[in-house]
């Protein structure tokens, strides 16, 4: 644990800081707090209950920084990893495309290790077209079988989100995810999160189908505030379509299957709308209707897509409804290498040598928010430890 927080707070201070919170992330902060996500943590990268402000890839000029800031060492990115090979010594041999289609092999040292690191659908693709995998379904698409592994591309998971999107009566600045709510630090309930950004306007269309309106797009900016489900329990699963390396896998999260993870969906939208309804975002409400005799005209929010039920307050089945119709992803995927059944604790993969998966795909389990810092950590943990294994060697 010692090596693993050193490389937490090594990434932390090698790409993070500390946003400006203003406009409408201010304002999703108070509303957080109006509707009772205490206390007020301010800015941290620790996970506590309460709301609080995370911290950003964005420095000051808006520059984002990424893994690759993290690399002090060349790297070449010239192909495309089709395979990994075994060779007739069990080492393992990368075979890759270029950009004009020719297929190129490296070779490895004696002693030599390939890291696969391809993320949570990378790698499970890759590693079934090198003939890792089910047995079975791998004989099926014709792929030679190196290892019987069947639960590579199994036991995959992603972070289901579902929220409200509005048009505001003004403009407000573009951001992404900054200001957080966490109810409870142990994961029982969902996270709240909002973000802002421009779309453009779908086009008109009349009776008989001609576009209506400008050749150009119109672009609104969209406020949104959701929630997500950290630790999903529901499974998904990937698998190939055929053995054609450059075509897609199959894949299946089956989002909110679960009914804990439908349950909580319910608390977490049920949280969103306690949160439109704070004095907090009256700001961002548009008029509706017009001014009469009974006085001024009544404001709500412009939403774009579905609506919260009427009885959003009592109605849980409504509100099942509701998650099951407008789940959407985070791009939080993970799993289909996890350890114990695909990878070691080391991180190579059972009954094959000189292969480790070190990503995504090695989660038994979310970090609830962005996995980035995490993949990250685990990068660093990993080379250090390799670092450390090869020292002892000579």
């Amino acid at each position: 644990m010692r090596l693993v927080n050193a490389s937490y707070e090594w990434v932390e201070r090698q790409m993070t800081y500390q946003p400006a919170i203003h406009g409408w992330q201010a304002a999703v902060r108070a509303a957080l707090l109006e509707a009772n996500v205490t206390p007020w943590n301010s800015f941290t990268v620790n996970h506590v209950a309460g709301t609080k402000v995370g911290a950003t890839t964005f420095d000051a000029s808006g520059h984002r920084h990424s893994a690759a800031d993290l690399l002090h060492l060349p790297v070449l990115v010239v192909s495309v990893l089709l395979y990994v090979l075994q060779s007739p010594a069990s080492s393992q041999t990368p075979l890759t495309l270029d950009r004009l289609l020719e297929q190129h092999r490296a070779l490895l040292r004696p002693g030599g290790e390939v890291i696969l690191s391809a993320g949570a659908i990378g790698s499970p693709q890759l590693l079934l077209l090198s003939g890792i995998g089910p047995a079975s379904d791998l004989s099926y698409l014709g792929i030679p079988v190196s290892a019987d592994v069947p639960d590579v591309g199994k036991h995959m998971f992603d972070n289901p989100r579902n929220g409200i999107s509005f048009i505001p009566p003004v403009p407000i600045d573009h951001s992404l995810i900054q200001v957080v709510g966490i109810p409870a630090a142990n994961g029982t309930e969902s996270y709240l999160e909002a973000a802002s950004y421009i779309v453009p306007l779908p086009p008109v269309l009349s009776s008989s189908d001609p576009f209506i309106g400008p050749s150009r797009p119109l672009y609104v900016t969209v406020a949104t505030v959701m929630e997500k489900v950290p630790g999903p329990v529901s499974e998904g699963s990937l698998w190939l379509a055929s053995g054609n390396p450059l075509e897609s896998p199959a894949l299946r999260f089956n989002y909110l299957s679960r009914p804990e993870d439908l349950t909580r969906c319910v608390l977490g939208v049920r949280r969103v709308a306690e949160v439109l309804e704070s004095r907090a975002l009256d700001g961002f409400r548009s008029a509706v209707g017009s001014m009469n005799r009974r006085g001024p005209v009544r404001r709500d929010f412009r939403i774009v897509g579905a609506t919260l039920p009427i009885d959003w307050r009592t109605d849980d089945r409504a509100l099942a409804d509701f998650c099951l119709q407008t789940v959407a992803t985070l791009w939080h995927y993970h799993g289909g290498c996890v350890p114990g059944k695909v990878v070691d604790r080391d991180f190579r993969v059972i009954g094959v040598r000189s292969l480790r998966v070190v990503d995504s795909s090695t989660f038994s389990e979310t970090p609830g928010t962005n996995p980035q810092a995490t993949i990250l950590m685990m990068g660093r943990y990993e080379l250090d430890s390799l670092f450390r294994m090869a020292y002892s060697v000579f």
